[in-house]
Formats: C-alpha cells, sequence, structure tokens
C-alpha cells in the first residue's frame, strides 16, 4: 500500500482566537533543526514546550494505524483503527496506568493475528471504548483537536455519565484533556493527548485559547509527525519496531559503522549485519544513504507499508 502523503487538509485556517505566536514560529524553528536521528529528541523538546505553554501535566504522543476497512471496520468498536506507539512526558497516575495495562496494552499492542482484530470486543465496549475515541477515530483525515469538554465531537454531558468516563477520567486521574489528530497517510495518524491531572485544589480546566495554542503548535509540524511514524516502523509496516531495531536504526542515522553498533549492543558484526539487512528490506532500501533519505521530505512517496 502506498503512503502518500499531502492529499488531506491538514493546513487549515489559524483559530481567530489565538494567531500563531512568535514562539510557536521559534518551536517550529527549533524543531526544524533536529537531526533524524533525533527525533525522539524532538518529540520531548516539542511535548516539554506545550506542558510549559499551556500548563499541562503531561503530554502524550501516539501512533494509530488503520487495520481495517469497509464493512469489517464499521463493526469494529475503534473502527478498525488500533494505537501503537506510545510516548508520555511524564508518568500517568497510577490508576490510569492500570486501565492501560488492562485493555489498551493487550487490545491495541498485542499480538498481529486474525483473530486479534476480529475477536468480539461486545464484552468490554461500554467500559473501554469511550466516546472520546469513536469520535477521535471516526474524523479521521483530516487535522482536528478539541477539549472533550467543547461539544465538538461528542456530548460532553453525556460522556460523562459513562462507565468508560468514570474508569478512564473519573478514576483514572484525567480531569481534562485535550485531543489532536494529525493524519500521515490515510492508514496511519499521529495523536496527541494533552492532560490535566487531578488534584487538590482542583485544577482548572483548559480554555480554548490554550487549546487553539496547542492545536495550531502541532499543525505546522508536518515532517516531524512523518518521522514520529517512520522511526517507529509503521509507516512499512503494521507491526512496531522492536527496541533493538530502534537502537539499530539509531546508530545507523547517527553514521555509526555496524561494528561501532555491534559493540555498543553487545552483539557480534555477523549478527547485527543480519539485523542491519533485515531493517533495509523492511524500509524497501538497499543502502545506508537510502535508508537516511526516507527522512528527508523530498521521499516521503517512496515509502510503502506492508500489512502484518
Amino acid at each position: 500500500m502506498r503512503g502518500d502523503v499531502n492529499c488531506f487538509n491538514i493546513m487549515p485556517s489559524v483559530s481567530p482566537t489565538n494567531a500563531i505566536s512568535d514562539a510557536t514560529f521559534e518551536l517550529w524553528q527549533r524543531l526544524a533543526n533536529f537531526p533524524a536521528s533525533e527525533t525522539d529528541a524532538a518529540l520531548k523538546y516539542l511535548q516539554e514546550w506545550i506542558a510549559k505553554e499551556i500548563d499541562a501535566d503531561n503530554v502524550i504522543w501516539i501512533g494509530g494505524v488503520r487495520v481495517l476497512r469497509g464493512a469489517t471496520a464499521k463493526k469494529d468498536p475503534f473502527l478498525g483503527w488500533r494505537l501503537r506507539a506510545r510516548v508520555a512526558l511524564r508518568p500517568d497516575p497510577a490508576p490510569y496506568r492500570k486501565q492501560l495495562a488492562e485493555y489498551y496494552d493487550s487490545e491495541h499492542y498485542g499480538k498481529l493475528t486474525p483473530t486479534y482484530y476480529q475477536r468480539s470486543h461486545e464484552a468490554k465496549d461500554a467500559d473501554h471504548i469511550g466516546m472520546d475515541s469513536r469520535a477521535t477515530m471516526g474524523s479521521t483525515g483530516r487535522f482536528r483537536f478539541y477539549r472533550i469538554r467543547d461539544g465538538k465531537l461528542f456530548d460532553f454531558a453525556a460522556f460523562k455519565k459513562t462507565p468508560h468516563y468514570k474508569r478512564y477520567y473519573r478514576d483514572g486521574g484525567i480531569a481534562d484533556r485535550i485531543m489532536v489528530g494529525f493524519p500521515v497517510t490515510a492508514d496511519l495518524e499521529s495523536f496527541f493527548l494533552i492532560d490535566r491531572f487531578q488534584t487538590k485544589p482542583r485544577r482548572r480546566l483548559f480554555t480554548q485559547r490554550e487549546a487553539d495554542l496547542a492545536g495550531n503548535a502541532l499543525r505546522g509540524i508536518p515532517e516531524l509527525h512523518h518521522r514520529l511514524l517512520l522511526g517507529n516502523g509503521l509507516l512499512v509496516s503494521d507491526k512496531l519496531l522492536s527496541p533493538m531495531e530502534r537502537q539499530i536504526l539509531q546508530g545507523l542515522l547517527t553514521g555509526q559503522t555496524e561494528n561501532q553498533i555491534a559493540v555498543s549492543l553487545g552483539r557480534k558484526p555477523s549478527t547485527l549485519h543480519k539485523s542491519v539487512t533485515n531493517l533495509y528490506t523492511l524500509f524497501g532500501v538497499k543502502s545506508r544513504a537510502a535508508l537516511m533519505a526516507l527522512w528527508l521530505e523530498g521521499n516521503r512517496h517512496e515509502v510503502h507499508r506492508r500489512q502484518a
């Protein structure tokens, strides 16, 4: 499947309540200066910037993959989408981590088998599948951002009465959330969840101005969204790269020789070379130069995604 980009309206008009600030332009410039080998560092810088600018307690990036289509997707609780890579700036509240471990870790990051996608979720829908998630997955294909309380994509008053809200928000320690979705291809999205935790005295809710600031900042960095998915292997496969594969990829992008990478990882050169060859095959390239070129904007259309 082609991983074509630039087929969506990802650059809507700036919200009238928050014009692009000098600080946002400076953020974009700083992010553009991070080399391909420092994509993880760029993400952390971005998360820290958002947390500081809008007084958020946590900023989470998630790579989403469409795994089902057509009539089958319509019957799926997440409308055919699964969440893959997840990077949080700060630790989630303990109750929220428990919910993630009980459901999301298995349902979204589990083994890629036919039954994984096709088994029934009916018994779990009420607790684990929220109006917020379905609204986000149902609006893929266009850039969007919203506060969960603003009523743009679903009825918050009704949502607040659901078991999902109780489990993941009230009991999970989340007082308020901004959700941002950025389409990278027809089957891949870059999501950001921006949270305020419940505290005593209670934290104030996000304002529309704060949502505008975060949303406008995230819409102006298409290359970083692309690199985050690429660096996790999601532009070429439904399956995440393993931690070892990511370390090898990092070494290749920073210019280390195969022997240097092997020594740093405590692996035999012959074993490392085989892993490098497998990475080249996965990314559809034959050399390190071609691999590095995939991180350049002009080569986006060369990336092909393989189904698991």
